[in-house]
């Protein structure tokens, strides 16, 4: 009888045995591919979220430079201006490019209002700050204070900018 039962009872253990490790195989199996799931979606959150941060500061760079240009041309009106004894602003162009200006300016804060970074928020902030006495006033950017201030906020912006970037794709920040 022990001959009969023990071959019987090695059978059925041997069933139980290999039903139990094909159940953790599974749950083994099923963690894995969980774990690797999370993983490629976190990824894909990671590069989704770089894209567009990096759009972002793309066009608040390109806003940034057609307020340089602006603040620019009407520098170059001033002195040709200045040297009629006119007020630019009353001269020919001197409304358009003193709303283009305003534009440009208000282009550089809606496109920093959908960034995610606080210190380049803060520096285009402090740059179109800087910016209005540059087309506001009749002396518009002939003050060496404003200038300075001015163009202090542009290359803080810009540096600010770069320096999300090199974040963002992993590049140490030099000091």
């Amino acid at each position: 009888m022990v001959d009969v039962l023990l071959p019987l009872v090695t059978l059925v253990l041997g069933f139980f045995a290999s039903f139990l490790l094909e159940l953790f195989r599974n749950r083994w199996t099923t963690q894995n591919v969980q774990a690797v799931r999370n993983a490629e979606r976190l990824q894909v959150a990671h590069l989704e979220r770089v894209a567009f941060e990096r759009d972002g500061l793309r066009a608040v760079h390109a806003a940034i430079h057609d307020l340089l240009s602006r603040v620019n041309a009407i520098a170059i009106h001033l002195a040709t201006a200045q040297t009629a004894g006119l007020d630019w602003r009353e001269s020919d162009g001197g409304q358009e490019l003193k709303a283009a200006a305003m534009h440009a300016t208000v282009r550089c804060s809606h496109e920093s209002a959908l960034l995610l970074h606080p210190p380049v928020i803060e520096a285009v902030e402090r740059l179109t700050t800087a910016a209005y006495p540059m087309y506001w006033t009749r002396e518009s950017g002939s003050d060496p204070n404003h200038r300075r201030e001015f163009f202090e906020a542009n290359q803080a912006a810009t540096r600010a900018i770069a320096a999300r970037l090199r974040d963002l794709y992993g590049f140490a920040t030099g000091g």
